[in-house]
This record gives structure tokens, C-alpha cells and sequence, in this order.
């Protein structure tokens, strides 16, 4: 396996054509065909399924697709911190969240250090707790953002809180439901529920919801959402009711109003998480530009 093979296959799968991914990248396209057919069979199995009417990744392709573009980036990274060695130090600081909800919350910090440090380069994971957490713990992370009970398990952590997050019901705004200023149990027992898979907010710290949501979906058709926005879209489509933390149910659009869900059972401590030990003056700088909102 080599780059020019990764490339072309990136260059395929991003353009769904052969002949403008071989003019993008001043090769020809039995070339690129070469190249893409030598790495399938490397992996021992097809990634692209193609005739003369169209071009598709398979199941495989898709999963090698995102493995592939991150290869690439930190080839890309590694060359530019060769190149760059000589003049400047290169920090490549690593952020994982889950959702690409929080990333707003990344912009102060970011454009600080961008200014102060020519060689700081940030590298955005966005995965599922179990994944990020994984990486935290093989130090392959240096700050990520999370809820409280995501890491009160974690060896090595340091949590620093930012915001207190209730939990919310996500309703269509000409529902009956809309009219009450507040929402609790008894009345979503007979609606269709849209969470989020406990893979990117799991609610470690609440038996009452966990215990209530399971027992719920014994007898609906609730929908574990993959994110936050999927979730609202199912919403907005007319899915079901949406109960997501306060920050995920910021910006919705006018055919939808959030209510407050049992506010009396205590809110999520969303903040960052970064290694007790080892903080270098990257991380201290990250951490004190991070906005705070209580």
C-alpha cells in the first residue's frame, strides 16, 4: 500500500468517476484504474463497485474511505512538520468530540492559539465516547470534550467544567405539547421517543432516565439516533419527540420548540478533559480560552 494508491482511491470515491479523478490528479485513468485494482488486492477485497453507467463504494470502500483521508492528512501533516522543522516548532494537538455540535465551542481557543503559535496544528476527532475514549487512554488525545459521566471512569483525567445542560424534549411547534412550559414523564408515555445512542452520551449518572427510556422502548418503535442532528431531522420530519441535553437542541428550525424535561432531575456538566499529568503550556493556553457559560 502506498500514498499515490490511497489518492487515487480517494480521488475515485470522492468524485464517483474514474476520468475526472485521473484529470485531478495528471494521471491516466487506466493508471488510476491500476492503482485502485493493486490496493483491493492488498485489502483482499473490492472497494468500488464500477461499470460503464456509474461508479459506488461498497461496504468496505465506505469503512477504508475515512482510514484512507486520515492517512493521508497526517502523511500531508508529517511532510509539512519536516518541512517546517527548521523554522518553527509543530505542535499537532489533538481534539476529540463527538458531535459536530460542539465544534463551536472550539473557536475561541483555536483562534487564540492560532495567533500565538505559528506551529500549532489541531487535528479534530469526532467519534463516539467509546472510540474517544479509547484514544484518551492510549494519550493518542490531548483534550476532548465530553460530559462529566463520560470520563468519571478514566485514569489520568482532569475534568474542567463549562456548562450545565438540562435535558430537553425536541416537539413539533403545532403540537399539543407545545403549550405546556415544561414536559415530564407521563407526558411522552404514549410518544415515539429519538435519543441519542448511549455510544455518544451515555447517562451514566441518571438510573431514573436510563431505567425509564429502556423501558419505554419496550413498548415503541424509539429510535436510537447516531447524532444530534439526525435526531432533529427525524423530529422535524415527524419521527417522534426528540430528548437530547440543552446544547444539542440550540439553532432549530421554526416547525420546532424545545421544552424543559423533568428539570427537577438534574442537568449533564458538559466541559473538557485533558491528561492530570503532562499538560504542556498548549493545553494550559487551550483550556483558559475555552468559553465558559453558566
Amino acid at each position: 500500500m502506498n500514498t499515490q494508491q490511497l489518492m487515487c482511491f480517494v480521488c475515485v470515491a470522492d468524485r464517483l468517476n474514474f476520468t475526472k479523478a485521473a484529470e485531478e490528479l495528471f494521471l491516466s485513468p487506466p493508471t488510476v484504474t491500476h492503482h485502485i485494482q493493486t490496493l483491493e488486492a492488498e485489502l483482499g477485497t473490492p472497494l468500488l463497485i464500477r461499470n460503464s453507467k456509474m461508479v459506488r463504494l461498497t461496504e468496505a470502500g465506505r469503512g477504508f474511505y475515512n482510514d484512507a483521508r486520515e492517512i493521508l492528512a497526517k502523511i500531508e501533516i508529517a511532510q509539512k512538520k519536516m518541512h517546517d522543522a527548521a523554522h518553527t516548532a509543530v505542535r499537532l494537538f489533538h481534539i476529540g468530540c463527538t458531535s459536530s455540535t460542539e465544534l463551536q465551542y472550539l473557536k475561541p481557543p483555536l483562534r487564540a492559539l492560532e495567533r500565538q503559535h505559528p506551529g500549532f496544528n489541531p487535528i479534530v476527532h469526532m467519534q463516539d465516547y467509546f472510540s474517544l475514549k479509547k484514544m484518551f487512554e492510549a494519550e493518542q488525545l490531548d483534550i476532548m470534550l465530553c460530559t462529566r459521566d463520560m470520563i468519571h471512569k478514566l485514569h489520568n483525567c482532569e475534568f474542567h467544567p463549562v456548562a450545565e445542560a438540562g435535558l430537553y424534549a425536541v416537539v413539533a411547534a403545532d403540537s399539543p405539547l407545545a403549550n405546556k412550559p415544561t414536559l415530564h414523564f407521563a407526558d411522552l408515555q404514549d410518544q415515539r421517543l429519538l435519543t441519542l445512542h448511549p455510544k455518544q452520551v451515555p447517562f451514566e449518572s441518571s438510573s431514573r432516565l436510563r431505567d425509564w427510556i429502556i423501558d419505554h422502548g419496550l413498548n415503541h418503535m424509539d429510535i436510537h439516533c447516531e447524532s444530534d442532528r439526525s435526531g432533529i431531522l427525524l423530529a422535524e420530519c415527524g419521527y417522534g419527540v426528540a430528548l437530547f441535553p440543552e446544547f444539542y437542541t440550540q439553532d432549530l428550525p421554526d416547525t420546532l420548540v424545545r421544552r424543559p424535561f423533568e428539570p427537577d432531575m438534574g442537568a449533564l456538566t458538559f466541559g473538557v478533559a485533558c491528561r492530570k499529568q503532562g499538560k504542556d503550556q498548549y493545553v494550559k493556553e487551550f483550556l483558559a480560552e475555552f468559553p465558559t457559560q453558566r
